[in-house]
């Protein structure tokens, strides 16, 4: 018997069901981030009654959620009216297995993570496509082609965006990528265009304001989410905090040197003790970026979909063409 073969998939398991769990809490704390500080900014209190300073708010709103009527529209389409929350909830959640959240604290290191991430987040537009058309409801439907469009066409500048970086570490491995700005710096300092573009992208992909379109509740109510109630909601409201921590995790990963500080690490923290300091700065990066969200949301109005459509085709694409050609020449000028 192969014991390697059977640790192996037994530690798949225990971290894919750490990670499974991980998505609700990861969804109340975003969620409440976004209700308290959204109200600061405005000058109000927010929540203040459940729990100390109204931190279990969120949590509350988990629970009315269970607690509220399943209504399903008489002429949806019933099989695909279910699958579709939880087509879109779970291309979050299984995006996580790829992301390394400290040395050693991830649970599939491939050798192409980056390729699985962008196949999977991209099955949140099937969910969103079948969500539209399974209510039988035009805002439904409409809100179900506003996100095809918009998704498909901001992956192609998101995953350019990623191309110069690839180039540039020479690897498809987060945990390598990593590695790589241990030893030469954070990469947005070598990807100023790229940096920029992906921040702009990831925030179009995941439907967060300015870029809302899809569920423009001023215009087509709540786009494929009309219809739903009840846990089926749920899923989708978990699913949008859950792929903001995401986008914002891979984006530290990516361009901040993931769990790396920003001094090099101390000689006497290592195994488990500097698991537990990747750990820390990991999430303290992230949480930033997900600040940065929720402020976008409450200080920028919502682009008009000419604009955003616009924006993805005849700006982001040519200026990462650009960044990937520049940064190619720069990896062969400087021999890296």
């Amino acid at each position: 018997m192969d014991w390697d073969l059977l640790l192996a998939i037994g530690r798949f398991l225990l971290a894919t069901i750490l990670l499974l769990l991980l998505t609700v809490p990861t969804a109340f704390i975003v969620g409440q981030m976004e209700l308290k500080i959204i109200a600061q900014m405005q000058l109000r209190y927010g929540p203040n009654r459940v729990g100390p300073w109204g931190m279990f708010q969120s949590t509350i709103h988990g629970f009315k959620m269970l607690a509220k009527e399943d209504h399903m529209p008489d002429r949806a389409d019933r099989i695909t009216f279910t699958l579709a929350p939880w087509m879109v909830f779970m291309a979050a959640a299984m995006s996580m297995l790829v992301i390394p959240f400290g040395p050693g604290l991830v649970a599939f290191d491939s050798k192409i993570s980056v390729i699985y991430f962008f196949a999977i987040i991209g099955l949140s537009v099937v969910g969103m496509l079948i969500a539209g058309w399974a209510s039988y409801n035009k805002y439904s439907l409409l809100g179900g082609l506003r996100s095809a469009a918009q998704m498909v066409s901001y992956e192609i500048p998101l995953t350019l965006s990623i191309v110069g970086l690839v180039v540039l570490t020479g690897s498809l491995s987060f945990t390598e990528i990593v590695a790589w700005q241990a030893e030469h710096g954070w990469a947005f300092v070598w990807q100023l265009i790229g940096f920029p573009i992906f921040l702009i992208a990831a925030a179009a992909e995941i439907n967060r304001t300015p870029f809302d379109m899809v569920e423009a509740d001023s215009e087509i109510v709540a786009g494929p989410f009309t219809e739903y109630s009840g846990m089926r909601f749920g899923f989708f409201y978990f699913a949008e905090y859950v792929a903001l921590f995401i986008m914002s995790s891979i984006l530290v990963t990516l361009f901040f040197g993931g769990w790396l500080a920003p001094w090099p690490l101390p000689a006497q923290l290592d195994g488990f003790a500097g698991a537990l300091y990747g750990l820390f700065w990991f999430f303290l990066k992230t949480y930033l970026f997900v600040l940065v969200a929720v402020w976008a949301r409450t200080t920028l109005p919502r682009v008009r979909i000419d604009q955003l459509m616009g924006m993805a085709w005849k700006v982001l694409l040519p200026l990462a063409i650009v960044n990937l050609l520049v940064t190619a020449a720069v990896v062969q000028l400087l021999e890296l």
